[in-house]
């Protein structure tokens, strides 16, 4: 190492750069942005960025009830309330 490269490294330590913001998503079902990773919305090839537009947990409680989109949105906008 030479000498500016040491100094350049010892003022990056002390002047550290902002983390980047974590990707958010916006749920098509209840409005909330959630992180747009796998852990929150399923993966979907066909997509934009590729994760489907519905959040895990409010896709789960569709698909088990047996509720349209529609109806879980209906459900959400009155407990928002």
């Amino acid at each position: 190492m030479n000498k500016q490269s040491i100094s350049q490294f010892f003022i990056n330590l002390l002047n550290p750069k902002p983390m980047a913001r974590a990707k958010m998503m916006t749920c098509s079902i209840s409005g909330n942005k959630y992180k747009a990773n796998s852990d929150n919305f399923y993966m979907n090839r066909n997509s934009r960025n590729g994760l489907h537009p519905y959040h895990k947990k409010f896709d789960n409680f569709r698909r088990s009830t047996g509720a349209s989109v529609e109806q879980v949105r209906n459900l959400v906008t009155l407990i928002k309330q």
